[in-house]
């Protein structure tokens, strides 16, 4: 029987930074395209801090816009602060910051439709600006021997 085997590459420079992002607005990545061998699934590395004590619903939202051809992605806010169509993006996970220390927190993009190229999106949900922000990745790749 063939053994299957994964491997995780490094993780990569920051894949889309938050800076100061202020409270109840959203920051979008650029395009990331996976490449035509799409991996097996791709981990995402968020780490924050909040700039003062946090409010309200004190969590980093983590969100996914698709696209098969790098031209027409899902629909949904990449900026500013409305909330109309967010259900339109594709939900990854939250990070709970329920203090202004650093959090950091990983996720997966396994569950989602399979396309080459995607934005990420985050909404800041914690009642404050953020001190700092990032989002990482590292793809989870396969080999059968």
């Amino acid at each position: 029987m063939a053994a299957f085997t994964q491997a995780q590459g490094a993780r990569s420079a920051p894949v889309l930074s938050l800076g100061t992002l202020a409270s109840a607005t959203y920051a979008a990545s650029s395009v990331i395209d996976l490449g035509a061998a799409i991996p097996l699934d791709v981990t995402l590395e968020v780490e924050c801090a909040p700039s003062a004590a946090t409010t309200g619903n004190r969590q980093l939202i983590l969100f996914a816009k698709l696209s098969l051809d790098n031209t027409n992605f899902g629909s949904g806010p990449e900026s500013g602060a409305s909330t109309t169509n967010e259900l339109d993006l594709h939900w990854i996970g939250t990070l709970p910051c329920n203090d202004n220390t650093t959090h950091r927190k990983f996720f997966s993009l396994q569950g989602l439709p399979v396309t080459r190229y995607l934005k990420l999106v985050v909404k800041n949900d914690m009642g404050v600006a953020l001190a700092f922000g990032n989002v990482y990745r590292a793809d989870i790749t396969g080999a059968s021997a």
